[in-house]
């Protein structure tokens, strides 16, 4: 049988191209007065597309055998970089290399989505994926690096690897119902650790009674009296044999556990937070706490995307942006820049490009000869998703604050040159398709 004609790959390329010239453009604005910004973003663009260059000539499949030994000196890497790397906004993600510095917790998610790509397609290959293999250790392997990057103080890039996570393990087809509890707890945890974030600025009367009731002794006393009820409940109906609604018997218990469970990792989460990154969660969700502080990026943020009206101020004529309002314009709030001078209409069409990278992405690694390649591309399609939803949420104010780089948009050369190097993984698999079908 022969395959159909496979052309989305075109559609890949031509996305790809336009978001990397406005994001360029877009950066030689944000950096006027700052050249060196463009220029470095320009060398790691060509070191980009080299990269991209070699991947989408070479076949994905001979990267399985490398995959192993490039997660262990990833990891070597990252650790070394938190014991010995250069420090930035009380962040150690950085390498000094002399005449530039690198990002290893950046250029590690190519890694990482190589490695789990190419795990999961091997246990589902040799039908291995029972719980051990197939969620807890590669929970082992999400932990590792992420417990790494935790290490360097640096949550928002450590954040990003989780819905990788969750998305690749679900293209796997492995244990839904697990991850479905999974992440009910780690809804549970956030919700709880921004409302304690929240209750402690906006209600400070409040604060000692909410902080007592949410510690560990209260939790345990209160949720031990619940499993204490439904363990009665549990013994009628085993000496009962009358006694019907077994099912929703194990609903409400499965409930209690994930509430009890999340409840208990929002505390450890909240602990585990800095000053300061709990004033970025409260600023976000009541900017005008601290108006002069923490939530003067939001605010400035917001001002310079609604300033841009429908059809902008014009390319290099942002006002917020030249005057200097505009704080970290040309990485977290890079969007904002191009809202301000291209407008409504501008930022739609940037993100309908973006919208095409994405779903071309992912149509390619869902017709994929192979499940090792549609994790591939799937998984690089959620890091550019991931990365662009929460860069345009957090310059909408939608979002905290929390140092993650648009793709193509934002400056930082090792994102470049991963996200790049990334796109010739997905060109690697729309062309061995490609070539099969001919």
């Amino acid at each position: 049988m022969r395959l159909p004609e496979f052309r989305m790959d075109s559609v890949f390329i031509f996305s790809l191209a336009a978001a990397t010239l406005i994001g360029l453009l877009n950066l030689y604005s944000a950096g006027v007065g700052q050249e060196y910004i463009f220029a470095r973003q320009t060398a790691a663009t060509v070191v980009g597309l080299v990269l991209c260059a070699i991947l989408s000539m070479a076949d994905y499949r001979d990267l399985r055998k490398y995959s192993f030994l490039l997660y262990v000196c990833g990891n070597l890497v990252l650790l070394a970089t938190s014991m010995a790397g250069h420090e930035v906004k009380s962040t150690r993600a950085w390498l000094n290399l002399g005449i530039f510095s690198i990002q290893p917790s950046e250029l590690f998610k190519g890694v990482f989505v190589l490695y789990l790509a190419a795990y999961l397609s091997r246990i589902q290959r040799e039908h291995k994926a029972t719980l051990t293999r197939g969620l807890l250790l590669p929970a082992v392997l999400l932990a590792v690096p992420v417990a790494i990057i935790l290490h360097q103080h640096d949550a928002g890039t450590a954040a990003v690897y989780i819905p990788l996570f969750f998305v690749m393990l679900y293209m796997a087809d492995l244990h839904f119902t697990l991850i479905g509890i999974i992440l009910s707890c780690g809804a549970v945890a956030g919700v709880t650790t921004i409302f304690r974030v929240y209750a402690k600025t906006a209600w400070p009367d409040w604060d000692p009674v909410i902080q007592k009731y949410f510690s560990m002794p209260y939790l345990f006393s209160f949720f031990g009296a619940m499993l204490l009820v439904f363990l009665i409940i549990l013994l009628i109906r085993l000496r009962t044999t009358h006694f019907r609604g077994g099912g929703i018997l194990k609903i409400e218990l499965l409930v209690v556990l994930i509430l009890f469970a999340g409840l208990q990792a929002g505390d450890g989460f909240y602990r585990a937070l800095k000053p300061h990154q709990k004033n970025r969660i409260a600023s976000f969700i009541k900017p005008r706490i601290d108006p002069r502080g923490a939530g003067y990026q939001a605010i400035q943020a917001k001002i310079a995307v609604g300033s841009g009206g429908i059809f902008g101020k014009g390319y290099l004529k942002g006002t917020q942006k030249r005057l200097g309002f505009l704080p970290e314009q040309w990485t977290d709030f890079a969007f904002s820049v191009l809202a301000e001078e291209w407008g409504f209409a501008g930022s739609v069409v940037t993100l309908l490009i973006y919208a095409l990278l994405i779903g071309s992405a992912i149509w390619i690694g869902r017709h994929a000869t192979d499940l090792f390649g549609c994790l591939l591309a799937v998984g690089v399609a959620t890091l550019y998703f991931v990365h662009m939803s929460i860069g345009v949420a957090m310059n909408l104010g939608a979002f905290p604050v929390v140092g993650i780089p648009m793709p193509f948009l934002s400056y930082g050369g090792s994102a470049q040159v991963l996200n790049l190097a990334a796109a010739g993984l997905i060109i690697s698999v729309a062309r061995h398709r490609r070539l099969l079908a001919a």
